[in-house]
């Protein structure tokens, strides 16, 4: 592979693809209702979706065929800063490279087809909020595969936790629901707060993970901290490596539906049939497989033990989703817990150091999972009922649904495009068995549940499209073309990344016709940097007995439930089932013989166990209820005994303080308050009685009448004076001027005193 970095045409368009799907979701929840009134604003949504979907053909077809054909290093980052906190410029945008380029083709595309399935699909049952919902989801899945850095991943991480809760939710005012089911409010709430545990560690290893690049350079940008780790820039310590792995990985097992985390996916069939399909397809339980290969470089600087616990984990899901695959009567029901099983195969991929293989699963997986729900929605539509024992006949009723469902089938069973990635996820856990033994388990397990799958799956098929109607009166019919399209464009796409496939490498004979087209090197070179080496001996066993055991399932499921020669069908409460033959043959014979042999298993003791077992999925889910209910109860105890010792004596205690202060303040009221309020009364009482004093004794009859009385003998004296003689005035003048001139010589010094 050449070194040199290539440029790409239409790199910068990649902003759009999230970014348009996001709005249409806003115009469709508030004008959908204005445009294309009666398909509920799908028109809009179409577009959207329809111009997301171009857009990533261009920028991401652009990447794989340049990698094809030219060999050359893609990864381009098309990013600016959204806002500066501390030391660290976060980022937002894009990131180009393989890994983002093969998801969001994915992605893109059955978004695309699931909402043009919708028009007709949910043409009673659609709304505005429905199609704004879908776009919404859509777009939080590309924003998850262009993220350039932990901060972008996790907010479309999250914002497609809400959107699977509104989905899963949708029909939350359903008043009933068949028996067995979940309700659709409960299913959205459970896949919520289950999901939500994950998301706690996810954010703890984010955490983390950014603290750990604080000395050289804080920053949650992939590149960045991938060259920081490659270069030796940081330094892990062992434990803390292993923690920051597992607690990313954690994020995984909620989204996933890994074991124990699970138990939420079966329950989200109580949404439309169309988001069970993008949930299980292409972007909720992706988005944690998404995460690790994002991220498989915090892995590869752990210790083993790491991956080790991913691949024991994955392998454990695998098998446990498998059996329970079993016996589910839901036709939504099998192709949930056959998702979480190939979650599973996904997961121990991951576990094994194969992170292109399990990158490669995930396409391939996506494909055949979506043409599976979407035939099992038609099948749902047409046959008014989801349960399998209610079906049967529709082969000729539903000509189409059902090619396409066994193509779908075949895929899934390991004979189409599933077998190529799946054989070579169970090829590299052989391979890495030698290195860690425990993986000889896992490799076990995926054998084991290799033939589970075929058998399940075709368990299903046989069931619903040969023989007899087992329910004349739903009066079956084919969907129309608003429903087939979608599901021949993806049964197409299946066969053709088959005969890619074969054309790149034939199986067992290992020859390249064409080399470009050996997609699985390809994606190993573009994802890991190089192709494993694995023995050609180990890869021909391996490649042959997933044939055979793929095989070795169907020709299981043809002998006990193929119904030949217009069998009926029919099952009893005992949970067996029963075939009559009109005619007998060599083969209905031996099918005959096989359906004895399982009725005989099923009606023994162990048998009946081991069925109720299955049924009730190793009684996980009331495993988790019982604890709740322990929590529950004792916690209530608890709070009940910490109410009555401790806040009620609190209270109590409380409440004889403030008895006392009461006492202590109606004292001081009394005493002191109330001693003041009359003292100062008295105070004033007396204050009053002096200032009347004062008025009545110095003021008015002192001053006032003391002076009036006063002017009174003054002009008494002066009115003696006045008495009108001459000579008294005279005299009183010449007495007057003899005492001034006196006075004046008194004050000159002139007369000695």
């Amino acid at each position: 592979m050449a070194d040199e970095v290539t440029h790409l045409i239409f790199g910068n368009l990649a902003i759009l693809i999230p970014a348009i799907p996001i709005v249409a979701s806003f115009i469709v929840l508030f004008f959908g209702k204005y445009f294309d009134k009666k398909a509920h604003g799908n028109l809009i949504a179409l577009g959207a979706t329809g111009g997301s979907f171009i857009l990533t053909l261009l920028v991401s077809g652009e990447i794989v065929l340049r990698l094809l054909l030219d060999h050359a290093h893609i990864e381009e980052k098309i990013a600016f800063t959204w806002f500066h906190v501390g030391d660290i410029d976060l980022e937002i945008g894009v990131l180009l490279d393989p890994l983002s380029a093969v998801v969001s083709l994915l992605v893109a595309l059955v978004a695309f087809l699931v909402v043009v399935y919708s028009r007709s699909y949910m043409s009673h049952d659609g709304s505005p909020r429905y199609y704004a919902e879908i776009n919404l989801f859509a777009a939080a899945m590309l924003t998850l595969c262009f993220s350039p850095n932990f901060i972008q991943l996790f907010i479309g991480w999250e914002l497609m936790g809400v959107c699977s809760y509104l989905l899963i939710g949708y029909f939350y005012d359903k008043e009933v629901v068949p028996e067995g089911q979940p309700h659709p409010a409960s299913a959205a709430k459970k896949a919520f707060l289950t999901t939500k545990i994950g998301d706690i560690f996810l954010f703890a290893g984010i955490i983390l993970l950014y603290l750990e690049t604080l000395d050289v350079g804080p920053t949650f940008d992939f590149i960045t901290i991938r060259d920081y780790l490659h270069e030796g820039t940081i330094q892990f310590d062992p434990m803390w490596s292993v923690v920051i792995a597992l607690l990313i990985f954690a994020g995984a097992v909620g989204k996933s539906a890994q074991f124990p985390l699970h138990v939420w996916l079966p329950d989200a069939m109580a949404g439309p049939t169309t988001v069970s399909c993008l949930i299980h397809s292409a972007t909720m339980v992706k988005a944690g497989i998404f995460l690790v290969a994002r991220s498989y470089f915090v892995f590869e600087h752990a210790s083993s033990e790491a991956l080790l616990v991913v691949a024991l984990i994955g392998g454990i899901t695998a098998i446990l989703s498998g059996t329970i695959a079993l016996v589910q009567t839901d036709i939504k029901g099998v192709l949930a817990f056959s998702t979480i099983s190939q979650l599973g195969y996904m997961t121990i991929g991951l576990g094994v150091g194969g992170m292109a293989v399990a990158v490669f699963h995930i396409i391939n997986h996506g494909i055949f999972k979506a043409l599976l729900f979407l035939s099992a929605g038609s099948v749902i539509h047409g046959a008014g009922t989801q349960d399998i024992r209610e079906m049967g006949g529709l082969r000729d009723k539903m000509p189409h649904t059902s090619i396409v469902m066994l193509i779908g089938s075949l895929s899934l069973a390991g004979i189409g495009n599933g077998f190529f990635s799946k054989d070579a996820i169970i090829l590299h856990a052989l391979d890495h068995a030698s290195h860690e033994p425990l993986i000889y388990l896992v490799w076990l397990s995926s054998i084991i549940t290799a033939f589970l799958t075929a058998f399940y799956i075709f368990r299903l098929w046989f069931l619903v499209f040969p023989g007899q109607s087992r329910k004349p009166e739903h009066h079956a019919h084919e969907s129309d073309s608003w429903m087939t399209r979608p599901l021949w464009t993806l049964a197409i796409v299946s066969l053709v990344l088959s005969g890619i496939y074969l054309l790149g490498n034939i199986p067992v004979l290992n020859f390249e016709l064409i080399p470009q087209l050996n997609i699985e090197h390809h994606m190993a070179v573009w994802l890991e940097g190089v192709a494993p080496h694995i023995e050609k001996s180990l890869i021909v066993m391996t490649q042959l007995s997933s044939i055979i055991i793929a095989l070795c399932g169907i020709g299981l499921a043809y002998l006990v439930y193929y119904p030949r020669k217009n069998a009926t069908v029919t099952f009893p409460e005992d949970g067996t089932f029963k075939f009559e033959v009109e005619e007998q043959d060599s083969i209905v014979g031996i099918q005959q013989a096989s359906r004895s042999v399982i009725r005989g298993v099923k009606s023994t003791f162990i048998g009946r166990g081991v069925q109720r077992l299955l049924e009730k999925g190793y009684y996980i889910d009331d495993l988790y209820l019982g604890l709740v209910h322990i929590i529950y109860a004792y916690f209530c105890e608890a709070m009940n005994w910490i109410e009555r010792n401790i806040f009620d004596n609190a209270v109590r205690f409380v409440g004889r303080i403030g008895y006392e202060l009461c006492g202590f303040s109606r004292w001081w009221d009394d005493t002191v308050i109330d001693g003041l309020v009359r003292l100062t009364g008295r105070a004033s009482v007396a204050l009053c009685g002096l200032a009347k004093a004062t008025d009545e004794r110095v003021i008015d009859q002192g001053i006032i009448r003391g002076s009036a009385k006063g002017v009174m003998k003054t002009g008494g004296y002066f009115r003696r004076i006045q008495t009108g003689v001459v000579e008294n005035y005279a005299l009183y003048t010449l007495l007057g001027a003899i005492i001034i001139i006196i006075i004046g010589l008194l004050f000159a010094g002139e007369l000695p005193l």
